[in-house]
């Protein structure tokens, strides 16, 4: 008897070994691996802070510089205007200007070739007709060349930062306004910055010369921070200027401290706002987290093995059955069901496996459909139990393509992020259409889209619903055209709806499918679409002949469309009658 016995005490004893080490090491690996991510999250969480500090003070400062070019532009207009050949005239607009913007405290006009004309001064007295020549002087050629310019900082006898702005008229023959603005207001963004008790903020232009400091005197020895080296990374011209932030978020100072460190650009100037915060003191309450989370480790380090012992008994045998069953249906053997039976929780959690992984099995079959099929369809198939009507058949489906007009030339001059971003809205603002009309997208196809309907589930009226989907479409459209318009994009959107005969069904392979239509009738919608002028709707006959009681078009002709032998007649729909 005892002999039978042994050998189960002693397994008994290597499996707690082994258990206790398996699950003290786990605890222990993740005990330091959220103390690592902790740590990184904290970090960039102070970074980030940091950063939106320095973006709003460079957007202070940004807005401060566009104000005063707005300003200048407004005299350069006045200067450009019936009255221009009137000195008198310049004059009394300059000091308009003088008293608008304190931070002006020279304006001058150079004519088209270069010479001084007039200068008015808040520093010394104004000059007429002077006839100096700046012709070679960057103030003036850049600015005739490029519309504006901001000069780099000079200091006005070593006491105070300056800049020069230079705007020029809109006709060749117009000159140049040259404005002496004084940088004080800068300092004084910098200076209301708090970082804790020993943090601080700083401006650099885009050489790395100090332009803004709490310590003013830094400022007036122009001192160079470019040696720094999160300094001189905000200086790289590189697309990867987040991977660079994250490198230098923790860098040195002048006095060679580690600090944590953010900066943000002075558009459109290239000047930079710097935040530092001495390490120490930045990741203070992050050490004293991390001194708790290691005694609360060991306190579960110390529970798990106690726990390990009393239940290592009663869970061998479930915990195997569910892990076995969970790697089963983690391989995407849905139809697995695990069978426990020790009439107590662990039972219980079998069963409720069992059920999650029949749920899960479903909402995969759901959410399959989904990309395809609106919400209500998509919940009709998984209900029914049956997925054969995805399979490949034939039917007269009504087809919508629609297109956005001007994206190409759009893509070409704006970032990849702000193309995404547009394409974002605008399949943001369709998508709920479709569903709201139970249409089946097809396909996305860049700054396109294609819906069918009659299909998978066949309706009463899909011409109408193809109709009615457009014109919600294109009323939901305005605002975000309007929107677009604000923000420089002219962009418009074209449809096109045919209606014919298909054949349907599910294409691709194990692991990607896709539901398609491939006919005649899909690249008929293609073809008018690419032929609609922005906010049009085009229509071919057949469409016309289903819907042509209940909607108001205008005949647009007989079309010869790319890709098909035959002309089209084809109308434009106006609205609903």
């Amino acid at each position: 008897m005892t002999s039978e016995r042994k050998p189960r005490r002693h397994l008994f004893r290597k499996y707690m070994l082994v258990f206790v080490t398996v699950v003290c090491g786990a605890i222990l690996a993740s005990g330091l691996m959220e103390a690592y991510f902790s740590y990184q999250e904290n970090k960039e969480s102070l970074v980030r802070i940091q950063r939106e500090r320095a973006l709003a003070a460079a957007a202070k400062i940004g807005q401060f510089v566009e104000e005063i070019e707005r300003q200048i532009r407004w005299v350069m207009h006045a200067l450009d205007s019936v009255y221009a050949v009137n000195p008198n005239q310049w004059r009394i607009d300059f000091l308009r200007l003088l008293r608008s913007v304190p931070s002006v405290t020279e304006i001058r006009y150079l004519d088209s070739s270069g010479k001084e004309q007039l200068q008015v001064s808040r520093l010394a007295m104004d000059v007429v007709g002077s006839g100096a020549d700046f012709s070679q002087d960057p103030k003036f050629f850049n600015a005739k060349e490029n519309k504006s310019y901001c000069g780099a900082i000079y200091f006005r006898r070593g006491s105070e930062p300056y800049m020069s702005i230079a705007i020029a008229g809109r006709r060749g023959s117009s000159g140049v306004v040259v404005a002496e603005v004084n940088l004080k207001f800068v300092w004084e963004v910098i200076s209301q910055i708090k970082v804790g008790k020993a943090g601080r903020a700083y401006a650099t232009d885009a050489a790395g010369n100090l332009i803004a400091h709490p310590d003013i005197s830094r400022v007036l020895k122009k001192t160079n921070l470019s040696s720094l080296h999160h300094v001189a990374a905000a200086m790289v011209p590189s697309p990867e200027g987040g991977e660079l932030q994250k490198k230098v978020s923790v860098s040195r100072d002048l006095k060679g401290q580690s600090v944590l460190t953010a900066y943000a650009d002075v558009i459109p100037l290239g000047w930079f706002v710097f935040i530092e915060q001495p390490l120490e003191e930045a990741f203070e309450p992050l050490y004293a987290s991390i001194y708790r989370t290691v005694s609360l480790l060991l306190i579960a380090i110390a529970m798990s093995v106690f726990t390990s012992f009393v239940l290592a008994r009663r869970l061998v045998k479930p915990i195997r059955a569910l892990q076995e069953s969970a790697t089963l249906v983690g391989m995407g053997q849905l139809e697995h069901r695990i069978e426990i039976h020790t009439g107590d929780e662990l039972e219980s959690l079998g069963e409720e496996f069992n059920r999650m992984t029949a749920k899960i099995a479903e909402l995969e079959n759901l959410g399959r459909l989904k990309r395809f099929f609106s919400p209500q369809l998509s919940e009709l198939i998984v209900s029914s139990g049956d997925d054969s009507i995805i399979e490949s058949h034939r039917r007269e489906i009504s087809v919508v393509f629609c297109d956005l007009r001007g994206f190409t030339a759009f893509s070409e001059t704006h970032e990849p992020e702000e193309v995404m971003a547009v394409l974002r809205e605008f399949h943001e603002t369709v998508g709920p259409m479709i569903f709201r009309f139970e249409g089946t997208l097809e396909r996305f196809a860049g700054d396109g889209l294609m819906v069918f309907f009659n299909d998978p589930v066949p309706c009463p009226d899909p011409a109408m619903r193809a109709v009615k989907m457009a014109l919600a479409v294109r009323e939901g459209m305005a605002d975000l055209n309007e929107k677009w318009q604000k923000r420089g994009h002219d962009l418009g959107m074209g449809m096109g709806i045919a209606q014919g005969f298909a054949t349907l069904g599910r294409i691709g392979f194990e692991g990607r499918f896709d539901y398609a239509a491939i006919g005649t009738v899909t690249n008929l919608a293609a073809r008018l679409s690419d032929e609609a002028e922005d906010k049009q709707i085009l229509i071919n006959q057949r469409v016309y002949e289903e819907v042509g009681t209940f909607v108001e078009v205008e005949p647009v002709g007989e079309i010869i469309l790319k890709g098909l032998h035959r002309p089209v007649t084809v109308f434009n729909v106006l609205g609903l009658k």
